[in-house]
């Protein structure tokens, strides 16, 4: 790589810290698509390494990190409550960005392809960045004891019981092949957890 093409790569990493998602950080800052990543990576980088190794460690970091580039040019969709419809929806509009993103990317191609080898969703460690991504959406929400959930009308524990149902939903229609038993019981306890903030 020359100087340029680092400069350039470093500008366009940095736009991933203007793009908010709908989760919030504890001071009540909304998070960023840069700081997600960066959590999510480490997070999965130290859960895969205790519970398991039998995973390229190398290949879960650089999933988690890759996971959200696209979303330099979709920015960020709140879909704690689309149906099956407004997903199929989100991903028509993400294949119509793909071509930008691939020009964005031309000179970056290894992390363009981690981008696609991600999305193929046919490894246990894409599959396990897809689980922990929204297994991560439950862990963002303790520090404030679910207030931000609350406004975005998640009001009873009945509410986060169909949230986690419609997330398997999406694993069972998405995946290739499924991560390791350990991955999938951190997701059904993030939301068990979840529900405990709820007094009904």
């Amino acid at each position: 790589m020359t100087i340029e093409e680092v400069i350039d790569l470093s500008d366009l990493l940095g736009q991933l810290g203007h793009v908010r998602r709908a989760t919030r950080l504890p001071n009540g800052e909304q998070e960023s698509d840069s700081h997600h990543a960066f959590s999510l990576a480490l997070i999965a980088y130290q859960f895969c390494l205790q519970h398991c190794p039998e995973l390229d460690l190398n290949r879960i970091v650089l999933f988690a990190l890759t996971h959200d580039l696209l979303e330099i040019i979709t920015g960020d969709e709140d879909t704690l409550h689309y149906d099956a419809e407004a997903h199929k929806a989100k991903q028509r509009r993400e294949e119509k960005a793909l071509r930008e993103f691939d020009e964005l990317f031309q000179r970056y191609p290894a992390l363009k392809q981690a981008m696609y080898d991600y999305d193929q969703l046919d490894t246990q460690e894409a599959a396990t960045i897809f689980v922990l991504d929204k297994a991560c959406t439950a862990w963002t929400h303790h520090h404030d004891k679910g207030a931000n959930l609350r406004r975005r009308d998640v009001v009873t524990r009945a509410d986060v019981a169909s949230w986690a149902n419609r997330v398997h939903v999406k694993l069972q229609s998405r995946l290739k092949v499924m991560p390791p038993q350990p991955v999938l019981d951190l997701l059904d306890d993030s939301f068990a957890r979840l529900e405990e903030l709820y007094e009904t």
